[in-house]
């Protein structure tokens, strides 16, 4: 599984690719995954810290906040890609279990919770497909 793939904040077309490797096999796909969920914690992070000082300075202009944006994003990525806060990893151990068995091999609670998880997306779909079916009878 190639992780670079997804290496720039805007590549839509390396993360539609994470997204078909998880769904052909989730064991695989398990530590990139858990390393954007680890840039996107890391994006808000960054945002919110960003926030917190005050505005004003020698480089007050409008554009500079989209590309301090812009930065925080592909710093990010980069930082998870270079082992970040040990978050991914933290995130691969904890889904594989103690054992370092796999997802697909859940036993009591784990499995219950993998249902509901697959329930809940169910849901979301559903819910999805009802929104776009009444976009589409407003619009007639």
């Amino acid at each position: 599984m190639d992780v670079k793939a997804a290496g720039n904040y805007h590549d839509f077309s390396g993360l539609a690719s994470l997204r078909r490797d998880a769904e052909a096999s989730p064991e695989e796909a398990l530590k990139p995954v858990a390393k954007q969920f680890e840039a996107l914690f890391l994006q808000m992070m960054l945002k919110s810290m960003r926030a917190a000082v005050p505005d004003g300075g020698l480089f007050e202009d409008s554009s500079v906040g989209m590309y301090e944006e812009m930065l925080d994003s592909q710093l990010s990525v980069t930082l998870s890609d270079q082992g970040g806060i040990g978050m991914a990893e933290a995130i691969v151990k904890q889904l594989q279990g103690p054992t370092g068995q796999s997802a697909t091999a859940l036993t009591g609670e784990g499995m219950a919770l993998r249902n509901r998880l697959q329930q809940l997306g169910g849901i979301e779909r559903s819910l999805q497909d009802f929104s776009l079916s009444a976009d589409k009878s407003f619009s007639q």
